[in-house]
């Protein structure tokens, strides 16, 4: 490093995330996906700043369309398990004092020539408004769904398989633009085509040409994208991916942080439709009530495959319609519900969405990101991971606090546990076990592998990458010590023995400046560098900034 990397920034946030000035109050809805095997409830708190919080969820198996896709019409005994759940969904929902309903009827009853029979029962008997939308109408909102949980840096197909139809979304450009609603779901398929255990090969190669029939134009549409990656949804893709990650030997690694190659997931697939039902029914991976659909479901995934031979990878989203159907809630209560813009990242918005579900620090937990990012760029010549390891910093700061919800003494305990386990959407497991652990370490004692379980876990490489920035982020958090964003602009020097860290601040500088330096051990340990922290004068140009506390100027070393 011949010459010093040298730079300054200001760390006050002039306006914060959720706004510092009034309390918002949550709107509860219950949302109700009344699909052709299942009907799905949410209940959700929406916040006015356009995020929520799930409450509850309860999913009841009804099979409405069980011997009726064919014939158009419900059965009798279909309409009474559909009404009765909804009864017991009603209940639940009415206990958490859900203020709005918004249900949505899928594939089933809107095909079904007695499907306004039970919404019209549904309503008399239960008040329920149910509103039957269309297909492409249903494919928005899966997308809607899903996009809140996946980026599409890449061109992708997001698959959902429910079980009267098959919702196609092909995405380039982070938009979809092409979409489409076919009858190939897995319920329909099985009534149409299986009748044998397992699945003959003839029964296999009707269905696939079937398929192949019917998903013509959604093939024509991922070659011309070039989709290179499936996005699957809802409970059959899930049952999929499971599948798969059971073959690999990775039983409990989560379904939705894992993106699968698309090799493995064919493998997979070929050992479900070679299953009898007792060997489906003995798989860990599989749920009872998938055993007699899945093969179809696994057959149409393969046609696709087969279709599509520059699909590289597989990934499944956690949300799926029911998660679109809250955020179509959303953007029609706009002016009613949000303050402010939305985060588009999938990541920063699940970041934000957990921290607020938390009650952050929103002000302080601001300015120690605000402060470590600084830090990381002054010392990334010298970090030994991706520069994009800077956004995990970020989020891990924006959460470190987090834990205070459970107890003031080992919240950094309890921020580790929360993060871990509070399904941010978007990242890779390795991601939020970083996140996780940088948090964790931004006080009390350091990362030691031989005593702490979870650290212990990660690879050599990984846990110097934790080590580093949990020494980043103590700096940073003792930077603001006071809690009062007493710092309001920095300027570093990092040299060959050295990080010089001057401060501006709005009044008596000596407790940052002590905090930083005390803690600044790991830092020095990790980065072979030591640290000097030291007040000083730094212009802040603008009208509403304060003045700095008058101390004398010191000159950063050369």
């Amino acid at each position: 490093m011949p010459s010093p990397h040298e730079r300054a920034a200001c760390t006050l946030i002039p306006e914060t995330t959720y706004g510092a000035h009034g309390t918002a109050s949550p709107v509860r809805v219950c949302v109700i996906d009344l699909g052709t095997n299942s009907f799905h409830a949410i209940i959700v708190d929406a916040h006015p700043n356009g995020s929520y919080q799930v409450v509850d969820r309860l999913k009841e198996m009804v099979r409405l369309g069980e011997h009726g896709l064919d014939a158009n019409r419900l059965p009798e005994d279909a309409i009474a398990r559909g009404l009765q759940a909804l009864t017991r969904i009603k209940l639940l929902a009415d206990g958490w004092d859900t203020r709005e309903y918004l249900s949505f009827a899928t594939s089933a009853i809107r095909e079904a020539s007695n499907g306004g029979d039970f919404i019209e029962r549904a309503h008399e008997e239960l008040g329920l408004r149910i509103r039957p939308i269309s297909g492409e109408k249903e494919a928005d909102l899966i997308f809607q769904g899903v996009s809140r949980t996946e980026g599409f840096s890449e061109p992708s197909l997001v698959m959902d398989i429910g079980g009267g139809s098959v919702e196609c979304i092909v995405v380039d450009n982070d938009r979809p633009v092409f979409s489409t609603s076919l009858k190939l779901g897995a319920a329909r398929m099985t009534e149409q085509f299986v009748t044998t255990d397992p699945m003959s090969e003839d029964e296999q190669a009707r269905l696939r040409a079937h398929c192949q029939r019917v998903l013509t134009d959604v093939l024509t549409a991922c070659r011309e994208h070039g989709v290179v990656r499936i996005v699957g949804s809802s409970g059959t893709m899930k049952s999929l991916a499971r599948v798969t990650l059971e073959q690999e030997g990775m039983p409990d690694r989560s379904p939705f942080q894992a993106m699968l190659p698309i090799r493995d997931v064919r493998t997979a697939l070929r050992s479900v439709m070679q299953a009898t039902a007792e060997e489906r029914t003995d798989h860990p991976a599989i749920e009872p009530r998938r055993v007699d659909q899945i093969g179809a479901g696994a057959v149409l995934l393969d046609t696709v495959c087969t279709g599509l031979p520059s699909v590289r990878h597989f990934a499944v989203s956690p949300n799926a319609l029911r998660e679109g159907m809250v955020v179509h809630f959303l953007d029609s209560n706009y002016d009613r519900l949000q303050r402010m813009a939305r985060f588009r990242s999938p990541r920063r918005r699940s970041v934000h969405e957990i921290a607020y579900r938390f009650h952050w620090e929103e002000q302080h937990a601001q300015h120690v990101a605000a402060t470590a990012t600084f830090l990381f760029d002054i010392c990334r010549p010298l970090y030994d991971g991706p520069a994009s390891d800077a956004e995990l910093l970020e989020y891990a700061a924006l959460l470190h606090d987090v834990g205070y919800l459970v107890t003031h003494d080992e919240h950094h305990e309890h921020s580790h546990y929360l993060i871990e386990h509070a399904d941010l959407q978007g990242f890779r497991s390795e991601e939020v076990a970083i996140v996780a652990l940088v948090a964790r370490y931004h006080r009390a004692e350091t990362p030691d592998a031989a005593s702490h379980e979870h650290y212990g876990r990660l690879s050599p490489a990984r846990q110097r990458r934790v080590r580093q920035l949990a020494a980043l982020l103590r700096i940073a958090e003792n930077l603001d010590r006071s809690h009062f964003q007493n710092v309001m602009a920095l300027r570093a020097s990092l040299t060959e023995t050295a990080l010089h860290v001057l401060l501006a601040t709005k009044a008596d500088p000596q407790l940052e400046v002590w905090a930083a330096q005390e803690h600044g051990a790991l830092f020095e340990e990790v980065f072979d560098r030591d640290l000097h922290v030291a007040p000083t004068e730094i212009p802040i140009h603008g009208s509403e900034a304060p003045s700095p506390a008058p101390v004398s100027e010191q000159s950063l070393p050369s």
